[in-house]
């Protein structure tokens, strides 16, 4: 059978596949992966072809970046900036204009992600000091690390991996003298990026206390999303033991409740001052993390069923993690999971939208959004940093943040954004600025390794692959022909279509993957209708961009959606008009910069 007729169709089964097993939550890069082995088995692309992506530009710039981003959290840069960021307001909409302008001017030279998990903790602290619920401010957040991550080149991972594409396009492609693509530089994105973040940040502060609920009322005593249950076993011939509450000075402690006394199968509510201890009573308190933390010095004390680590245990942090939706543990307790054993860390309390978890720690089933209170070793947050297992893995008071390094480690991002900017290239500042990184001691080797997000890399080495399985297939110039013709020969309405099905797509699946799976689309579409590509790429990183309407759309999102306690319906009813209104300005403004009003 020619070749030409079935491997349109074979490419297609492939792509449609594997957008079907990232929606059922198998791993994007696995999904992309298997879909490469099977266009290289198959002969559509050779095996030269298919692993030319893994050497790009852009992946290896994305991996420096990693390696910048680790070495500005690790040294507590960001930490600093948030000091600066969260002041309080007259009101709401201050606080949210002194909150989103600033993270959405720091979002555009740092990746998200690491700002989203700073900030997240530090936001809601603030929001329990200024009275107002936290699910007013997290969302607002996480959408201004969004949008201002439109402004450059490095603002989000998606920027990175469609400019590694148009890189290994322009190198490996037949030029095009009439519509040429054109490496994309450093602020390129802005003239469109920065008035996309001023509209949508305008949105964000007038909007947030009308469409936001308050799903965690504040006048609670459990108000606080990171309020958590923690168990404690009173040593038998301890210091307490024998002792009552108030001798013990388990009375009245800030932010703290002791809620009961688990004994010898019984139960005793809300005990009083009087009431005496004995060995091996557990008690379970609720309270925030930081009065958690310590109580846990606390002699005569012992986390429940684990033996207490020495207070001078070198090397021990306290770690909040949030549970994901991959966790392999889900559905399981704690204890038949093997929590400790697999990941070298013992759960010290666990927190749900602000409920009091109720039962022994082991036996607690873990669910999706879950925020874990861990005592854990050094290695546990260079492993899991970029863990599919967690969302969010920050360490706490304890941590091993190196703060005399701060200006050092934000020095060195200047220089890199300065150098990259003068010289139009973004690989050889970002190497320099992670080699300089762990030379100066802002990170270890060790850290460095494990801060790359291996799946993020192999997403796009393997959309490389398939983007040349789709052109090389002709199902790019198909669809890129359809979509001319749905559009009536519109080149507007064809990019307005090229927006809106990658809008949807990166609704179902990650934001990296979208961008993969319709780059060759867009190409092939601006090629069709023999018009500029450049605004048909620029639409594919805006709407890659753009998951504002589902909790799942893109990784931040995630992140803040139990420490949130949110529901899905709000991200429908907060996002969907964001969405609205980021399509009709970006379409707007690249009508207006590419002439594209009445264009056919």
């Amino acid at each position: 059978m020619d070749p030409l007729l079935w491997q349109p169709w074979l490419v297609g089964a492939v792509f449609v596949t594997a957008v079907i097993l990232m929606i059922r939550g198998r791993s994007p890069d696995i999904a992309l992966l298997c879909g490469l082995v099977v266009v290289m088995v198959f002969g559509v692309i050779d095996a030269t072809t298919a692993i030319r992506g893994f050497g790009n530009e852009g992946l290896l710039t994305i991996a420096a970046l990693f390696v910048v981003a680790a070495g500005m959290q690790n040294t507590g840069t960001i930490q600093w900036l948030t000091s600066l960021l969260l002041r309080p307001g007259v009101g709401i909409r201050t606080s949210l204009a002194n909150l989103c302008i600033p993270t959405a001017f720091a979002s555009s030279f740092l990746n998200n992600t690491p700002i989203v998990a700073v900030l997240t903790p530090a936001t809601i602290d603030f929001a329990k000091r200024q009275k107002y619920s936290p699910s007013k401010l997290l969302m607002p957040l996480c959408f201004a690390t969004t949008l201002g991550g439109t402004i450059t080149i490095i603002g989000t991972s998606t920027n990175l991996v469609v400019a590694g594409l148009v890189e290994s396009t322009i190198n490996s492609a037949v030029p095009n003298e009439l519509h040429p693509l054109h490496t994309i530089r450093f602020f390129e994105l802005a003239p469109i990026g920065l008035p996309l973040a001023i509209i949508g940040i305008i949105y964000l502060i007038f909007a947030a206390p009308k469409l936001l609920p308050e799903r965690i009322p504040v006048i609670e005593p459990l108000a606080d999303p990171r309020q958590y249950t923690a168990r404690l076993e009173v040593a038998a011939g301890g210091p307490l033991d024998g002792r009552t509450i108030a001798e013990a000075k388990l009375r009245r402690l800030d932010g703290l409740f002791l809620v009961e006394i688990e004994r010898s199968g019984d139960s005793i509510s809300a005990p009083g001052p009087s009431q005496r201890l004995r060995g091996n009573d557990t008690l379970v308190f609720a309270g925030a993390v930081e009065q958690i933390i310590a109580l846990r010095s606390t002699p005569g004390l012992n986390p429940d069923g684990e033996k207490k680590a020495p207070a001078n245990s070198r090397g021990r942090l306290m770690i909040e993690a949030v549970v994901s939706n991959s966790f392999p543990g889900l559905g399981r307790s704690i204890r038949e999971f093997g929590f400790r054993a697999r990941y070298d860390a013992a759960v010290i309390a666990v927190a749900r939208n602000g409920e009091r978890v109720t039962g022994r720690i082991g036996d607690i089933v873990l669910q999706i959004g879950d925020t874990l209170l861990l005592e854990a070793n050094e290695s546990f947050l260079s492993r899991n940093r970029s863990s599919r297992d967690f969302f969010l893995v920050s360490g706490l008071p304890s941590s091993d943040l190196r703060p005399g390094r701060a200006m050092l480690a934000l020095s060195i991002l200047v220089a890199m954004i300065g150098v990259a900017t003068y010289s139009g290239n973004m690989l050889a500042p970002a190497l320099a600025a992670a080699v300089a990184m762990v030379v100066c001691g802002c990170l270890r080797p060790a850290d460095a390794r494990a801060s790359i997000d291996i799946s993020i890399l192999l997403v796009i080495g393997a959309g490389l692959g398939l983007s040349k399985a789709v052109e090389s297939s002709g199902l790019g110039a198909s669809i890129g022909q359809f979509i001319v013709g749905l559009g009536s020969g519109s080149i507007l309405a064809s990019l307005a279509a090229v927006y809106l099905v990658t809008v949807l797509l990166t609704s179902l699946i990650s934001n990296a993957a979208a961008a993969v799976i319709i780059f060759p689309i867009a190409l092939a579409t601006a090629s069709q209708a023999n018009t500029d590509p450049m605004p048909f790429v620029f639409a594919v990183m805006f709407a890659a961009s753009a998951a504002f309407a589902t909790p799942i759309g893109y990784q931040t999102n995630l992140m803040i959606y139990g420490p949130g306690g949110y529901r899905f319906s709000d991200f429908v009813r907060f996002g969907l008009p964001l969405n609205i209104i980021a399509f009709i300005a970006t379409l707007s403004l690249l009508a207006w910069q590419y002439g594209l009003w009445g264009s056919t």
